[in-house]
């Protein structure tokens, strides 16, 4: 904070004089009566609940006063099946936007920190629009019943995650230090209500498991924002279960109403293997698990997930065991938590690892309630330290650049070079990938900085570090070999453009390496009345040729050959029940023979099936299929590269994910994600006078067009008259 070093004059009159010192007086008591209760903590015995003083939610709860159309009571926050998220690198739980279905209106976010142990609201409430109880969805969301399916991401994310559920199916992100601004991203793609969520640290990815359908299993990515379904079914899906993670063990574990489950954590294209356990333990051990989704989250130093349903008891599991554990509350306990609140605790109970504590919060109307279970003193991470491996590094040849090292509470480090992510600040000079072990790869000549950050998973609690590596230009002292045009023939529509790109290859000793020279080459035309070239960029003028096109570069040269159509040379092929496609300009395929005289089919018809009704899909296209099990298409064309679209998928009902895929040869060209449908874009070649596809799965539609030709132009995938 700036502070003026302006003097100032004033004077109080004897009763401001009195009212100062009273308000002084005020702010020293409560001062010393915070730090009493948060020092209270650090005197918390293992087996011992806590409640904290004047901690009721609704202490600073928005009003109808302050917001006029807030409606049906501020208690909906919590008592309309919300869960809660605990921010482990600020210490706080939140809570919020709960309510919805008439039982609360207000989106705003409340956090509960453990440095001052006061509620605090983060937000306000966003106005609902007329005649409703919902905000504008593309803006923030509204209140909803969250269940299970709020979860808060450390860094490098930092940020409290809200997937959307009914009626708002965004992913929604906020900024805990910029609360005033949601972050919306795309839907997750199933429905969702009694959900199921849980963070991973070690892939950073977040998990969702959505009950109303079926028990779908979906992973989001925070970085790329992109969501992928996992599994189409999970064991006895139920609307009464909390979820943690065991990132040691790798799993998604789930608990309530008397269902333990397990999702082993594989990366794609794995499946993802799911059971429901069977578990042991005294007479009523298992009580935690028997109640409506309890309080249930994965404590690294204990290696159990640990579980609260209700009393002073509290519960651990030994997920090698199998095994339940009651641990009752110490002789010296005075502290009974409760009641929790009748549709379970969701969220709202977690691990404080920077304390080794737990918190819980069941009502706006109850104090919030800590609890210790151990009297183990954590050994935070209290920094990292990025060190460059080298002062300099060479452009365009990447290599370990930098080391990460770890720094915990007891002075004991750890490298975790491996296990950090990366960030160019400065992207024009120099590349790092985000989960490159430390890689950097030069770009231009200059200075880079890289920010490294690394998040303890035992503690989530993230820091960072830079280093600045300068960059040199390896061209000055290598050798360029060729110079070679990114494709060596395309095919252009008149009054088209497309894009070539050169690039030169150099050795410097053992090194090799490619570097972009489209801009600095010199291009040229045979026959610029028919094709221009400037910079690569081709335009074409009328039809015909092949037209030669050059570019040149110290003493080196490279050609590609350009044909110019009136038209697109473009094969389109709707996959459905029909003989003939709804669409002008498409082919249709409804699971017949290949034939020399239609150029395109099947060279095995056994075990297929057709659909044209997946009216959910909303597109002309995407509503049909054909169902191949490996069978093989063929579809002639000359020798060459083409581009090739490809969409899979049943929009109603989905698959297996990642089990359904086309391939040609080897190359698998699209796995269908498992919900709505899948398309690719993929560069293929065509060696001979013709593409054999083997396809497993639905799929709906195929394009087929020689490089050059612009397909969002002339592709003609889009909706349609979804009626036909």
């Amino acid at each position: 904070m700036l502070v003026s070093k302006k003097r100032f004059k004033f004077k109080l009159s004897l009763p401001a004089l009195c009212c100062a010192l009273c308000i002084a007086v005020m702010v020293f008591f409560t001062g010393e009566a915070v730090a009493g209760e948060v020092d209270a903590l650090s005197r918390l015995k293992p087996g011992e609940w806590y409640e904290v003083p004047d901690s009721h939610l609704e202490s600073v709860a928005a009003t109808e006063a302050q917001f006029p159309w807030l409606r049906g009571g501020i208690g909906g926050i919590i008592d309309c099946w919300a869960g809660g998220a605990f921010d482990s690198q600020r210490d706080r739980l939140y809570v919020g936007p709960g309510g919805g279905h008439a039982g609360y209106n207000g989106n705003e976010i409340y956090a509960f920190d453990l440095h001052d142990l006061k509620w605090h609201r983060l937000n306000d409430p966003d106005p609902v629009l007329p005649g409703t109880e919902y905000t504008d969805l593309n803006k923030a969301p509204f209140a909803m019943h969250t269940y299970d399916g709020v979860q808060y991401l450390p860094p490098p994310i930092d940020r409290y995650v809200v997937i959307g559920g009914w009626g708002t199916p965004r992913t929604y992100a906020l900024d805990p230090d910029h609360p005033e601004h949601w972050e919306v991203f795309a839907d997750h793609g199933t429905g969702r209500t009694g959900d199921i969520s849980a963070y991973d640290p070690v892939s950073q990815l977040l998990w969702l498991s959505t009950p109303i359908s079926a028990g779908k299993l979906s992973q989001w990515d925070p970085l790329s924002h992109l969501w992928t379904l996992r599994r189409k079914e999970s064991p006895t899906p139920s609307y009464y279960e909390t979820a943690d993670i065991d990132y040691k063990r790798r799993l998604l574990v789930s608990c309530g109403k008397g269902k333990l489950k397990t999702f082993r954590l594989t990366a794609l294209p794995a499946q993802v293997e799911a059971q429901e356990i069977k578990t042991v333990g005294d007479a009523d051990a298992m009580d935690a698990m028997n109640a409506p989704s309890p309080g249930f989250c994965y404590v690294p130093p204990l290696d159990r997930f640990v579980a609260w349903s209700k009393g002073a008891d509290v519960y651990t599991l030994d997920l090698d065991a199998n095994r339940w554990t009651k641990h009752p509350p110490a002789p010296s306990n005075t502290v009974i938590p409760g009641p929790a609140q009748q549709w379970g605790t969701f969220g709202r109970f977690r691990y404080v690892a920077s304390k080794n504590v737990f918190i819980l919060c069941n009502s706006v109307k109850q104090n919030v309630f800590i609890y210790r279970m151990t009297a183990d003193v954590p050994n935070v991470m209290t920094g990292v330290e990025a060190q460059a491996l080298k002062a300099s590094i060479d452009s365009d040849i990447p290599g370990a650049a930098i080391a990460v090292i770890a720094k915990y509470a007891d002075g004991s480090q750890k490298d975790v070079t491996a296990d950090a992510n990366y960030f160019s600040l400065d992207p024009a000079v120099a590349e790092a990938g985000v989960r490159g072990h430390g890689s950097v790869k030069g770009l231009a000549p200059g200075t880079a900085r890289i920010r490294a950050v690394y998040t303890d998973p035992a503690f989530q609690r993230g820091f960072s570090s830079e280093v600045t590596i300068t960059v040199n230009d390896t061209v000055k002292a290598s050798t360029l070999e060729t110079i070679a045009m990114n494709f060596p023939k395309a095919t252009v529509v008149a009054g088209d453009s497309f894009q070539l790109e050169a690039s030169a290859s150099y050795v410097r000793g053992a090194d090799r390496f490619k570097r972009r020279c489209t801009d600095q080459v010199s291009w040229s035309s045979d026959a610029p009345d028919m094709v221009t070239v400037s910079k690569g960029l081709l335009r074409a003028i009328r039809p015909g040729g092949p037209v030669t096109i050059h570019c040149s570069w110290a003493g080196q040269t490279a050609t590609a050959e350009v044909r110019v159509t009136s038209g697109p040379t473009i094969r389109r092929i709707s996959f459905q029940v029909q003989s003939k496609s709804p669409r002008a300009g498409w082919d249709a395929d409804n699971g017949q023979p290949y034939t020399k005289e239609r150029e395109y089919g099947w060279l095995d018809t056994r075990n297929m099936a057709q659909r044209d009704d997946r009216k959910s899909a909303r597109h002309q296209l995407l509503m049909r299929f054909v169902v191949a099990q490996e069978n093989k298409f063929k579809l002639n064309v000359p020798s060459g590269q083409y581009l090739v679209r490809i969409a899979m998928g049943d929009a109603d009902y989905g698959a297996v994910p990642f089990d359904d895929w086309t391939a040609l040869g080897s190359e698998k060209l699209v796995y269908y994600a498992g919900h709505h449908n899948s398309v690719a874009t993929k560069l293929v070649t065509a060696a001979g006078d013709s593409l054999e596809f083997t396809v497993k799965g639905p799929i709906n539609y195929l394009i087929v067009a020689p490089v050059g030709t612009d397909l969002e132009k002339y592709a003609d995938d889009g909706p349609g008259d979804v009626g036909k």
